[in-house]
């Protein structure tokens, strides 16, 4: 029960930490003309549309932001839900099943704070913005996966689903290095 406990508030303390590192109240450019006349509606401001993104970057580094909150939101499904959910340990009568499960909703609820963050990043850059409906599709699928992993009706289907979206997203936006590259010095 501490493990969990202590798992819990070191979630909760790095979940305060990157929500204060990515706001900011400052902005260096201007609010577009159209986007100071009509109030965004919650949706909208949840979540960016293709529709609305920025015609110039209104953020400080977008590129490396949105690679950085990618990479933690795929390291953290693959390990807390992918790989756990393949070795069976969210079926009944599973070893560990109640703290696997509370460590798969707690990540999915940091991943999709990750993917909301990702998606605002893609949106401040135009070259970026194709990438917000991806990030928006793959936050929903991973919300109704963690009620399904906590309700326990969880399929492979629902798993392979969610995974495949996280890889199109790296490949669409080439993440992924070709087959054939090596690192240096690794052979």
């Amino acid at each position: 029960m501490r493990r969990v406990l202590s798992v819990i508030a070191v979630l909760v303390v790095l979940s305060g930490g990157a929500t204060a590192c990515g706001s900011s109240s400052k902005s260096t450019h201007a609010a577009s003309p159209a986007t100071q006349a009509a109030p965004a509606s919650p949706a909208q401001a949840a979540s960016p549309s293709a529709a609305s993104c920025a015609s110039a970057g209104t953020r400080k580094i977008p590129k490396t932001r949105l690679l950085a909150d990618l990479a933690l939101t795929y390291g953290a499904f693959h390990r807390y839900l992918y790989k756990p959910y393949q070795a069976g340990a969210f079926k009944k009568g599973a070893e560990g099943r109640t703290k696997t499960i509370i460590k798969a909703v707690l990540a999915a609820a940091a991943i999709i704070k990750l993917l909301d963050n990702a998606s605002k990043n893609a949106a401040a850059d135009p070259t970026l913005c194709k990438y917000v409906p991806n990030i928006d599709s793959i936050k929903s699928s991973l919300g109704s996966l963690g009620d399904k992993i906590k309700g326990g009706t969880a399929t492979d289907s629902d798993v392979s689903e969610t995974s495949n979206m996280f890889d199109q997203l790296k490949n669409g936006t080439g993440f992924t290095p070709p087959g054939n590259s090596s690192l240096p010095g690794l052979g």
